[in-house]
């Protein structure tokens, strides 16, 4: 059986749920902020499951929150979502390309060369996009905003809502 990564009690609130779900996969996004806008393509990985995660709780959780509040970071999140995929999608294409090469002939080289040279100029092109991306996030209210909607600071661990638990 597979192991939650959330810390949601058996008789947490909705809401509750929800707070942990979302501020735990908000700050995996974060973390790895610094990584990805210095090109480690292993936090850019991370940071781009972090950012999917996220969109998939919001989907599960959409229904915990006003609608003017959430709106604003569920387009957010898909922007983010978006450029990360743009550059960690040219990167696994780069990889496959590269691995490739050194089965082919010599005379398929030439031609594998010239597309991972054009999938390298696309891969730039994708990264200066993110990085202004990465860089407005970070100037941003996301964060702060996304705390406001969840009642807490993102990182806290036990929030005190008053509602029904879950189960009813």
């Amino acid at each position: 059986m597979l192991k939650s990564p959330y810390k949601i009690e058996p008789g947490a609130t909705f809401s509750a749920a929800a707070a942990e779900a979302l501020s735990k996969q908000l700050d995996e996004l974060f973390n790895n902020l610094a990584g990805t806008l210095d090109g480690d393509v292993e936090s850019l990985h991370d940071m781009r499951v972090a950012s999917r995660r996220l969109r998939a709780a919001m989907s599960v959780f959409e229904s915990a929150f006003s609608t003017k509040e959430f709106q604003p970071l569920e387009r957010e999140a898909a922007r983010v979502t978006d450029a990360l995929g743009e550059v960690r999608d040219s990167d696994v294409q780069i990889e496959y390309m590269t691995a490739l090469r050194q089965k082919v002939s010599v005379a398929e080289r030439v031609g594998l060369d010239a597309l991972i040279d054009h999938l390298t100029g696309e891969r730039d092109r994708h990264r200066k996009v993110l990085i202004k991306e990465l860089e407005r996030l970070g100037r941003s209210k996301f964060r702060e905003d996304f705390s406001h909607m969840l009642g807490r600071e993102i990182g806290d661990a036990d929030p005190t809502v008053e509602e029904s638990p879950i189960d009813g």
